[in-house]
């Protein structure tokens, strides 16, 4: 079996060409995770930074199927909240984006986040899990992009 033998000694007898394709790598893999990272938590990040903090109040819930990462035939239900906040003397609706397993109670009072420029936009203030899922997808991104910058810097041509 030579071929797994010639792999290892090329990689072996061309290990500064390896590591900078591997920091290459790292560079892209950050790049293209802090795309996925913005494009997942542009809105949330402009609410929480930006937004203002109001009442509002569970006024239903809209059942979602969700497709499974297991099988194509097995899907999971979740139910989204529709929520229901005051500006001045008009009511807004809109639906959350983080949904339970199992429909909860109406009525159920909750801290909203709104954009003043545009009303419709708006979600739960959940505090911490406003950061979530997008944030550490991001740090890592940006993580792995300076480590790969840095290494691409410091190793030889």
């Amino acid at each position: 079996m030579p071929f797994p033998d010639e792999q290892v000694e090329w990689l072996l007898n061309n290990k500064p060409k390896v590591l900078r394709c591997s920091h290459g790598l790292k560079v892209i893999a950050g790049l293209v995770m802090m795309a996925l990272g913005f494009y997942m938590g542009h809105t949330h990040f402009h609410l929480i930074r930006a937004g203002i903090r109001t009442q509002g109040r569970i006024i239903g819930y809209h059942q979602e199927q969700f497709p499974s990462s297991r099988s194509q035939s097995f899907r999971s239900t979740g139910y989204i909240p529709l929520v229901e906040y005051r500006i001045d003397d008009h009511s807004v609706r809109f639906q959350d984006w983080l949904g339970k397993p199992l429909a909860g109670a109406i009525n159920i009072p909750v801290n909203v986040l709104y954009d003043p420029a545009n009303p419709l936009v708006a979600m739960i203030d959940r505090r911490v899990w406003n950061w979530l899922p997008w944030s550490p997808i991001l740090a890592l991104g940006l993580f792995l992009l300076l480590v790969g910058i840095s290494a691409l810097i410091r190793s030889p041509i």
